[in-house]
């Protein structure tokens, strides 16, 4: 299969050519692996290639909706057993899956076929990919720039055409945020829409929500409809949807109320090319037929991210001593970076009162957020604050805890308030800095309601082809 051909199909175009049989599964997972290994060594979004895994998949894959398209997995959550998992952390380094979580499941269930896992910063706990475990991520469109993170790995698989889709998890903006930096399309779905078992009823006070970064609208919302509800033992679930989100897709947008805010109302700043993207996204919209108003929840910024640092803090301090105890390592300079044994320590001497109030907050943020949603259907920001940093802008294993916090906070200010309220949001790449770096503009809309979305990205989407936009690092520059 032509290595442009492929790149230039989404999940659904690629099953369909495999069920036509203009292509084999086969061939298109060697497209994928022959593209990884002419462009990988530069970008370095892929840690380990699972070949024997995928191509043993591959004799037994089920006629599913996307039977036979590859998916890259990130290395974190979302086991696919047999394969190592290290977490970007030398404390966790060589831990091998026994089985695949529910999420993986379904994945096979649909055809899918996981052929590699995804560079991540240590322990998915920074929003730029740059661990010293596997060495920084570098940015297709620009290879001195931040893919952002968590699932930073995961965009640039998707952005320079390794593959179609690709896994990845948000617990604070890390699928938005790298979708942002790497022109992609990335949906963090309402919490308890996808499931986390069978390991975790929930992960990181319920801030995580599983999905994909993809390119096509269309291969994200097939995804959430093939891995959506709940699994056993869940504990909460998502309300019903109305219909298909694929459906969705392919509805006319109705006219939304869409509130739009740069975060003064917050406390945030964001520079000047996010706030030209902004004005110009709304200029879109507009024209487009949607009622766009500035306004904005009312809502304290620092002490949201306090909150968010507080969560983190306290479920790093369960998790290191137990990935210590679990691997026989011992917790220091050596197998953990500074900023995250820093976030450890803080997070050991928080109190049971501080938690809870974090807790509450976290509860009334939901409850405000629901009722400005009463009046609004839709809340648009920027997704960042600046255009992808440089790599080394933000260093986790800085000596200064507080500074990096200060600046990854004003990076990414934005995106955090959908993981504390649970709600759905994405952010759709509809801008480019001047120096062609892309700007991604961030959706967010009331709980439960991810079909909103997915229409009104569809509709832009058609509007605003992005596919037709390719990086200077990518498959259909390939050699």
């Amino acid at each position: 299969m032509n290595l442009s051909d492929y790149a230039a199909c989404d999940g659904i175009e690629l099953a369909r050519r495999i069920s036509a049989g203009s292509v084999t599964a086969t061939e298109a997972i060697d497209a994928a692996y022959a593209l990884i290994g002419r462009l990988d060594k530069e970008i370095n979004a892929f840690v380990a290639l699972e070949k024997d895994l995928a191509y043993a998949a591959l004799q037994a894959v089920p006629r599913g909706p996307l039977s036979g398209v590859p998916i890259a997995m990130k290395d974190c959550v979302a086991f696919v057993g047999g394969s190592i998992r290290n977490f970007g952390c030398g404390l966790s380094a060589g831990m091998r899956a026994e089985q695949d979580d529910e999420i993986v499941v379904r994945y096979r269930s649909a055809g899918l076929i996981p052929l590699g896992t995804t560079n991540v910063p240590e322990l998915s706990s920074c929003l730029t990919t740059e661990s010293r475990f596997y060495g920084p991520c570098r940015n297709p469109w620009n290879l001195a720039h931040s893919v952002g993170g968590s699932s930073g790995g995961a965009a640039a698989a998707v952005a320079y055409g390794a593959v179609p889709i690709a896994y990845g998890n948000d617990s604070a903006g890390s699928i938005r945020v790298p979708a942002s930096c790497c022109g992609v399309f990335g949906f963090r779905p309402s919490r308890g829409r996808v499931p986390t078992g069978p390991r975790e009823a929930e992960i990181w006070y319920g801030l995580l929500s599983n999905h994909v970064l993809t390119r096509s609208v269309r291969d994200s919302a097939l995804v959430l409809d093939l891995t959506e509800g709940t699994d056993a033992g869940a504990p909460y679930g998502a309300p019903a949807k109305l219909r298909p989100y694929l459906e969705e897709c392919r509805l006319p947008a109705m006219p939304l109320r869409i509130a739009v805010s740069d975060g003064r109302e917050q406390g945030f700043a964001i520079e000047s090319a996010c706030a030209s993207a902004l004005e110009q996204t709304v200029q879109r919209l507009r024209e487009l037929g949607h009622d766009v108003v500035p306004a904005a929840p009312p809502y304290n910024g620092t002490q949201l991210l306090e909150a968010v640092t507080l969560f983190l803090s306290v479920a790093l301090a369960e998790e290191l001593p137990g990935l210590a105890r679990a691997n026989g390592r011992v917790i220091g300079p050596e197998t953990v970076e500074s900023c995250q044994r820093g976030l450890m320590e803080r997070g050991t001497r928080a109190t049971a009162v501080q938690l809870s109030s974090a807790l509450a907050f976290r509860s009334q943020l939901g409850r405000l957020l629901g009722r400005f949603l009463r009046d609004h259907d839709v809340l648009l920001t920027p997704t960042l604050a600046q255009p992808p940093a440089r790599l080394g802008w933000l260093d986790a294993d800085s000596d200064d805890l507080d500074a990096y916090l200060e600046r990854m906070w004003r990076y990414s200010p934005f995106a955090p308030l959908a993981n504390m309220c649970g709600a759905p949001s994405m952010s759709v790449p509809l801008a480019w800095s001047r120096s062609g770096l892309p700007i991604g503009m961030m959706f967010t809309g009331r709980y439960g309601e991810e079909g909103v979305l997915f229409r009104l990205a569809a509709q832009l989407e058609k509007a605003f082809p992005w596919q037709d936009l390719h990086p200077a690092n990518g498959a259909w520059n390939a050699p």
